[in-house]
C-alpha cells in the first residue's frame, strides 16, 4: 500500500512539473505576442504619420 502511494505521490509530483513547464511556456508566449503587438502598433503610427505627410504634401501641392 505504501508502495502505491509512493508511486502516485511521483506521477502527482511529474504531472505538476508537467503543467508548470507548460504554464512557463504559455507565459514565454504571451510575453512574445505583447512583444509583436508593440511592434505593430510602433509600425501602424509610422504608417500614419507617413499618410499623414502625404496628405500634407498633397495639400500644399
Amino acid at each position: 500500500m505504501s508502495y502505491q502511494l509512493s508511486a502516485i505521490s511521483y506521477q502527482l509530483s511529474a504531472i505538476s512539473y508537467q503543467l508548470s513547464a507548460i504554464s512557463y511556456q504559455l507565459s514565454a508566449i504571451s510575453y512574445q505576442l505583447s512583444a509583436i503587438s508593440y511592434q505593430l502598433s510602433a509600425i501602424s503610427y509610422q504608417l500614419s504619420a507617413i499618410s499623414y505627410q502625404l496628405m500634407g504634401y498633397g495639400q500644399a501641392t
